[in-house]
């Protein structure tokens, strides 16, 4: 891509839809705390990080159910949700830069929402806990759609919403399954290598974009200047 091209596409983008866990926020050790505080009384075991990580794409409640019996699962959730807002800031963090980010899309009168595969009590909880929540006009949770990621129901769902033009639209998240839901939705994808997924897996699959951090993102979508597209 020419740095012409790079230009008029930079400038095309007029709406970013953002992931939350693992591109906004850095939470995997708190679900991680979470879940084991959530289940493992029950099943009588400890998850690894890596082994609830790759529980993710179905619900919280999918992902408890298959887990426990179903006379428990709903106690489970609740545990779940007591841990992960009590000791939110002990094991989270908002990534660094993001605030600043986000001032920026503003500044530039670009839109930003949010479409999550978290449900709407932990992303309340994340949002509200990094003082985030007022920066967005949409949000999209677990709870809004039929069909998890990679099904582009939510991105179709916060497109609309934002009254979005799917070409002029960019969604940010740090999962494979972010990328495929861009794509099968019709707009571009932009990899958050600073999250949860290996850099060198996310671009395998070929996102638009691919930014190394939050302000390389910036430069790239508000200040005009070079950076890594795939």
């Amino acid at each position: 891509m020419t740095k012409s091209e790079k230009h008029i596409e930079r400038h095309q983008v007029a709406y970013v839809i953002f992931d939350v866990d693992g591109t906004l926020v850095n939470n995997l050790d708190l679900i991680v705390k979470s879940f084991n505080f959530a289940v493992g009384g029950i099943v009588d075991r400890k998850f690894s990080r890596k082994e609830v990580y790759s529980r993710f794409g179905p619900t919280l409640e999918d992902m408890i159910e298959a887990i426990v019996p179903n006379t428990e699962a709903k106690e489970a959730i609740q545990r779940y949700h007591s841990f992960y807002k009590k000791y939110f800031h002990r094991y989270a963090r908002i990534y660094p830069r993001i605030k600043e980010l986000l001032a920026g899309l503003g500044n530039a009168h670009i839109s930003v929402s949010v479409c999550t595969g978290s449900d709407a009590r932990m992303t309340k909880t994340t949002l509200a806990k990094s003082d985030l929540r007022e920066k967005f006009s949409v949000v999209i949770t677990a709870d809004d759609v039929n069909r998890p990621k990679p099904d582009p129901e939510g991105l179709i769902r916060a497109t609309t919403l934002m009254g979005a033009n799917p070409h002029q639209t960019i969604y940010v998240g740090d999962a494979v399954r972010d990328i495929e839901a861009a794509r099968r939705a019709g707009i571009r994808s932009a990899a958050a290598l600073w999250g949860f997924t290996k850099s060198d897996n996310l671009k395998t699959h070929h996102p638009d974009f691919a930014f190394n951090n939050p302000r390389e993102a910036l430069d790239y979508l508000v200040y005009a200047r070079e950076t890594a597209s795939v």
